[in-house]
């Protein structure tokens, strides 16, 4: 018999045990990647430090409008405005539901002093001559001034408290007032309108608004 056959020795991959190693150093690395992809997915929620801030920013108001037609929903937002009259003059405002000027379609239409607020819906149509329109979330409201309050419409605890309130008139006319549950200027949310010619009392309470021309407050 050859000694060198004797020697010889079998090739790796035919013995089984050394499948065993190969499986068993496979399955080692398997887990050791697995390990490594759920490391690197963090809860962010578990460390807050590491959570970087988000400045939100405010809206930024929409500019003022001057005179015009606007279509509501179209050139203009639903909502309410606060309305400021040219200075030394009066305001006019306009609110129809048609383009052309019907009597049947006005809403309203009126000459103001100062200032006045109106709200406005969908499909509206909105005229205003010598005035700015600004949304009335930007609204500054002009308060007493040496102690009188000068024409126009107010918001009954916003722009003034509520309360009793003497007006005064302040021309050789008569002084008007009315108060309204809403600046929607329709009669049904209006709850007492007078003309008067001597200082008249009235009662205010919050959320309503105070409409009033030809005529002063007084602290």
């Amino acid at each position: 018999m050859n000694h060198n056959n004797k020697m010889k020795k079998e090739p790796l991959y035919k013995k089984w045990w050394a499948w065993i190693i190969v499986f068993l150093i496979s399955a080692v690395i398997i887990n050791h990647i697995e390990n490594l992809e759920t490391s690197t997915n963090v809860d962010t929620d578990a460390n807050d430090e590491d959570v970087i801030p988000v400045t939100v920013r405010p809206p930024t108001p929409e500019p003022p409008i001057n005179d015009g037609t606007f279509v509501v929903g179209t050139d203009l937002k639903a909502g309410e405005y606060f309305i400021i009259a040219n200075e030394n003059r009066l305001g006019y405002v306009l609110l129809t539901r048609e383009r052309d000027l019907v009597v049947d379609t006005i809403i309203w239409q009126r000459h103001f002093e100062n200032h006045t607020f109106v709200t406005v819906q969908d499909g509206e149509f909105l005229t205003i001559k010598n005035a700015t329109l600004i949304h009335s979330d930007n609204a500054v409201v002009p308060g007493f001034n040496e102690g009188r309050l000068n024409g126009g419409t107010y918001r009954v605890g916003k722009d003034i408290p509520a309360g009793i309130y003497t007006l005064f008139p302040t021309e050789d006319q008569e002084g008007y007032f009315f108060i309204a549950t809403s600046s929607r200027h329709v009669d049904a949310h209006i709850i007492n309108r007078q003309n008067f010619a001597e200082p008249i009392a009235v009662l205010l309470n919050d959320g309503e608004y105070l409409t009033f021309l030809r005529a002063e407050i007084r602290k």
